[in-house]
């Protein structure tokens, strides 16, 4: 069998990334497209429609953010002394890639935005990224967790994700197997695309060399009906650990099959299911008890967090500006708000109103208070050097209704997040 390695990854030259986004860059009169002296256009990508809809909450938070910081401060205050208000737009793309490339150029031809969020997903951020490059427009904060929207700065110096690696994320699933069962079978069942690949490699590459055993491997797509089929084989090996690196509404369909199995291995699911409103509480009670993930943002149904001062803010301005689609019971919605926050963030500190600017904040950046990170968790970014915004995480299981952490912040990956190379 081949396996994937993994490698850290290793600083480069500070001027070789200069020369490969200054070659790369556009004509000069697109270099503020989208920044006048008193606005910034900004557009964001987000599926309302398709398998997961309910996504759409991220980008309904970004607005409200932008839209309070409009609402309190008059806009953002920019290294030239000027303040711009934020006009912010996403569009629909369904979660299929065609219509993110379609979105795209809506979003930069017509509507002329100075800056890209997103898309959510990676199949729908890898099918926008060369286009956006090739126009020096920046794509900031894509929503997936793929390892080379941030570590392919020479050739796509336009890209930066956020939240932590996959990577990351299923390196630390593969450690906290081997803590609970050294010897373990293990099935696992992932998404057909980048996403779930990744997330299955990185564990089978840090499981390498210790006694874990990978008895099954079952895909499905993302546009299937159900994986009742899938984890009916997989329930067939009778593992000991069943991973599923699926989205929520596959992650749902799998713990109720599950449960309709005399199978009960210990299950643990990707950060993007850790939702209590969204796959848990769909996927009944008993089937959820004691499913085990990992955060990095705090869930706001955890009681432990609602009387903080994060969580009354993000609840505060989530009623204040609501939009169709924002759900702030969502955990999804708290990277919305962490993303919205890294982007003024990013504009208060670009040294001048241009797309180049701003690319080069995007990926220098340290220091800034996020509110809504779990206690312990920080957001730093630092060119090559640490091309992740997010490295530590949180594992927690579900237990009696809510998420509840289990062991410290996982911090050794902080400027070591594994990255992917042939």
């Amino acid at each position: 069998m081949r396996h994937v390695r993994f490698s850290w990854v290793k600083p480069a030259l500070v001027a070789a990334s200069t020369l490969v986004m200054a070659t790369s860059t556009m004509a000069a009169d697109s270099a503020s497209t989208g920044i006048t002296d008193t606005e910034i256009k900004i557009g964001g990508i987000c599926p309302s429609t398709g398998p997961i809809a309910s996504f759409v909450t991220i980008c309904a938070m970004q607005d409200a953010y932008f839209k309070s910081i409009n609402d309190r401060d008059g806009g953002v205050m920019m290294s030239d002394g000027k303040r711009r208000k934020i006009s912010y737009v996403y569009y629909d793309d369904g979660y299929s890639p065609p219509r993110t490339v379609e979105q795209a150029r809506r979003l930069v031809e017509r509507d002329q935005v100075a800056l890209v969020m997103g898309p959510l997903g990676s199949a729908t951020g890898l099918a926008i990224r060369d286009y956006l490059n090739k126009r020096g427009v920046p794509q900031l904060s894509v929503g997936s967790g793929l390892s080379s929207f941030s570590t392919d700065l020479e050739k796509f110096p336009w890209t930066v994700g956020w939240q932590p690696a996959y990577t990351t994320e299923g390196s630390i699933y593969a450690e906290f197997v081997k803590s609970k069962k050294p010897d373990a079978k293990v099935a696992i069942l992932y998404q057909n695309d980048d996403f779930g690949k990744e997330l299955l490699n990185a564990f089978k590459h840090a499981a390498e060399g210790s006694g874990i055993q990978v008895a099954a491997a079952q895909s499905y797509e993302v546009t299937s009906p159900t994986v009742d089929s899938q984890v009916s084989n997989l329930a067939a090996t009778n593992a000991d650990v069943l991973l599923v690196f699926a989205v929520p509404k596959f992650t749902a369909q799998t713990l109720r099959k599950v449960q309709d199995t005399p199978w009960r291995p210990m299950v643990i699911v990707t950060n993007i299911s850790a939702s209590k409103k969204t796959v848990m509480e769909p996927a009944g009670a008993e089937a959820s008890e004691g499913v085990y993930s990992v955060v990095s943002l705090m869930d706001p149904t955890t009681p432990d967090y609602a009387a903080t001062k994060d969580m009354k803010t993000y609840r505060d301005i989530g009623a204040k500006f609501s939009s169709p689609g924002l759900n702030l019971d969502d955990p999804m919605t708290m990277y919305g708000f962490g993303q919205a926050q890294t982007m003024v963030a990013v504009l208060e500190k670009a040294k001048a109103p241009t797309r180049e600017a701003i690319m080069t904040s995007a990926r220098h950046l340290c220091d800034v208070p996020i509110m809504g990170v779990v206690p312990g968790v920080k957001v730093c970014v630092d060119g090559n050097k640490d091309p992740f915004y997010v490295e530590s995480m949180q594992v927690v299981r579900y237990s009696k209704g809510n998420w509840e952490p289990v062991g410290g912040i996982i911090t050794k990956y902080e400027g070591k997040t594994p990255q992917k190379t042939n």
